[in-house]
């Protein structure tokens, strides 16, 4: 407070401040508890199941949580050069279920990997899965 300010300018400058951050809280949900948004991580809840059939390599996935709030990318690599043999961009919804089909490998004994991109957070690649048809 200087010297020119009055009583009343003095209570306001304080009283502004405290009522912007009661907006706020109350706008953003925190003053009523309300649960935080969901985590990256809640929103890949997948579930990657693998097998091989009729000289095919099946990779069946499930989203088993919440739509996902922007595209993926899910690729499926041979392991042992880390090439890329199949790719496909697309935004899961809540319990949509995949397949990916590598034709052909029965008896070459080569690895597949799937690994799943998610675009709206940085994870580290790491296959989700791998299957050997041998």
């Amino acid at each position: 407070m200087t010297d020119r300010d009055s009583p009343k300018t003095a209570v306001l400058k304080r009283a502004l401040p405290i009522g912007l951050a009661i907006c706020w809280l109350a706008w953003s949900g925190a003053a009523f508890g309300q649960q935080a948004a969901a985590m990256p991580k809640d929103l890949l809840d997948m579930k990657v199941t693998v097998k091989c059939q009729g000289g095919d390599a099946v990779f069946m996935i499930v989203n088993q949580g919440k739509a996902w709030p922007e595209p993926g990318i899910i690729s499926v690599y041979w392991t042992g050069v880390s090439r890329l043999v199949h790719e496909r961009r697309l935004r899961f919804g809540a319990g949509q279920r995949i397949a990916f089909r590598v034709p052909g490998v029965a008896g070459d004994n080569f690895e597949f990997g799937l690994w799943v991109n998610p675009s709206w957070f940085k994870r580290q690649f790491d296959y989700d899965a791998r299957i050997k048809c041998g």
